[in-house]
């Protein structure tokens, strides 16, 4: 038995909407543990995960 989900348009461009904000967004990569995070206003250059300094703009 196979099941199929509808997908909502309007869900979809939804998802499309976020896509393209987050695309323009600051990124941040910390080099040791690869993890990815958009900075708040408080936010030090530590990865949250590790506590490296190793981290670089993307």
């Amino acid at each position: 038995m196979i099941l199929y989900m509808a997908i909502d348009d309007e869900f979809m461009d939804d998802i499309d909407e976020e896509e393209e904000l987050d695309a323009d967004a600051i990124t941040y990569a910390c080099e040791d543990c690869d993890h990815r995070w958009e900075p708040d206003d408080n936010d030090e250059m530590i990865c949250p995960m590790c506590g490296s300094s190793n981290i670089v703009e993307l």
